[in-house]
């Protein structure tokens, strides 16, 4: 006797099953092997980060005259580097997740494609059953995985030439070529091992320098946006761009640096002699998170989970 469609479809979803053990089991595998290379070589890491967070504090201060090692402790030379790393990674998880989010939606649009209009079987799919349903949906997603990677590619590469014009390039540069990096070691894993830790150590380490260097002439020769205010004494200090002409440079866990741009002078506060500390919001978290969840397609995917709840 012949094998029904339904025989077929049960196969298929038997592979599918398996190919996602086997993903875990891969995706478990790599996790453990991360977790064994930074036990072995944390103090290297350590070590790593303070000689980074050392050089670029040099050059970031010794363009202000500022002699930053008599105000810096250990703790702010760790965090310094740290905060830089974590801003790439952020950025990397954020970009997960809107370009997963974009290709589900454009996949569900071409198995919508393939089976209406390609396939011609839309009718039959939609008097089907749930678990018939179910089946036909794993049967078109087989490729799901694969072409996901490929549209990340695609738009990653893509980018290279789109952020030169962005106001945050030297940020979004080293999470590009990181990113790259990282699918470049899953397509080749035996031909290039490691080659994410690698790349990732060399690109941060170069953009971080190029960041310091473009920040302390910026800071030197144009007025910023950031505004911090305070009170030393009787003295009412403050940034604002409409009550001076003084930048801030940074601060660590016992001082504040502010440099005035007309007088040409660095100046610096302890942190235990001034009161009264006010920041101002700048409202850019706020303001990527509009433009996201304002995107077409960010709203039509939340639409169509909602709809199916």
């Amino acid at each position: 006797m012949k094998p029904s469609c339904s025989y077929y479809i049960q196969v298929l979803h038997n592979t599918i099953r398996t190919m996602e053990k086997k993903k875990k089991s891969f995706i478990s595998k790599e996790k453990n092997e991360f977790i064994t290379f930074f036990k072995d070589h944390i103090t290297l890491i350590l070590l790593s980060l303070y000689t980074l967070s050392f050089i670029n504090y040099y050059l970031y201060y010794k363009s202000f005259e500022i002699s930053i090692f008599n105000y810096v402790g250990l703790n702010d030379l760790l965090f310094f580097s740290l905060e830089y790393i974590f801003n790439i990674f952020l950025l990397i998880f954020v970009s997960e997740i809107i370009l997963f989010i974009i290709f589900v939606f454009l996949h569900k649009m071409y198995e919508k494609f393939i089976l209406f209009v390609v396939k011609k079987k839309g009718i039959l799919y939609l008097h089907s059953n749930n678990r018939d349903k179910e089946r036909i949906n794993e049967v078109l997603q087989k490729t799901f995985n694969t072409s996901l990677n490929k549209f990340r590619m695609t738009i990653i590469i893509l980018s290279l030439f789109v952020i030169s014009q962005l106001s945050d390039k030297l940020i979004l540069y080293p999470t590009i070529l990181i990113y790259i990096a990282y699918y470049l070691e899953k397509f080749s894993k035996d031909i290039a091992p490691h080659l994410t830790l690698t790349s990732a150590s060399i690109i941060i380490t170069i953009f971080m320098i190029i960041t310091t260097l473009v920040n302390s002439y910026n800071k030197r020769f144009e007025k910023d946006d950031y505004i911090i205010s305070f009170n030393e004494e009787d003295a009412f200090i403050t940034t604002d761009k409409k009550l001076s002409c003084i930048n801030y440079l940074g601060e660590t866990s016992s001082n504040i640096f502010l440099y005035d741009i007309k007088n040409k002078e660095s100046k610096i506060y302890f942190k235990d002699k001034i009161s009264n500390i006010k920041i101002k919001n700048s409202n850019t978290i706020d303001n990527y998170i509009l433009i996201i969840t304002n995107n077409f397609i960010v709203k039509s995917y939340m639409e169509m989970l909602n709809s199916k709840k």
